[in-house]
This record gives structure tokens, sequence and C-alpha cells, in this order.
């Protein structure tokens, strides 16, 4: 076996995140304008800043779930391993005996 066959998804998380930083800021800045509030483009990128640093804990959750998913994959991967190598010991032992 090779391991844990699947791209690491740290850089498709950061992505997303910068995406939302994105998100945020406009979402806030037509917010504001549904209200008729007018803000500077500092304002508005101070407010979408805002509004991520309250959401953030969640993309670093996900960030630190995907990585206990990857670490419990490669004990799984580990185990299996170690098991295979036990059971092809064990074939080759019988066909020697037989």
């Amino acid at each position: 076996m090779s391991g844990f066959s699947y791209p690491h998804t740290c850089p498709l998380i950061d992505k997303e995140i910068g995406r939302a930083k994105g998100d945020l800021t406009t979402y806030a800045r037509d917010l504001l304008r549904s209200y008729n509030i007018e803000i500077s483009g500092k304002e508005m990128l101070l407010a979408g800043e805002e509004l991520f640093s309250a959401l953030s804990d969640i993309f670093e959750k996900t960030r630190k779930t995907n990585e206990d998913m990857r670490t419990e994959a490669h004990k799984q991967i580990v185990a299996l391993e170690a098991e295979n190598m036990e059971l092809r010991a064990l074939l080759y032992c019988q066909r020697m005996a037989s």
C-alpha cells in the first residue's frame, strides 16, 4: 500500500478562506448600503474583517478536523499494512508446510 492517496486540502481551505473574506466584505458593504449607510473603502474592509473574525474559528476548526482525519487515516493504513504483512507471512508459512 502506498498510504493515504488523496491530495492535501489545506490549499483549498486557504482559497475558500480568502473567498469568504471577500464575500463577507461585499456582504457588509451591501447590507450597509441597503440601510443607506455609505462608508469608505477602508471602513468597508474593516467591517468585512470584523465579520470574518467572528467566523474564523469555523474555518480553523474545519482545518483541524481535516488534519485529524488525515492522521487517523494514516494510522488505519499503517495498521492495515501490518495486518496485510502478517497474513502474507501466515499464508507463506502454510504454503511451505504443505
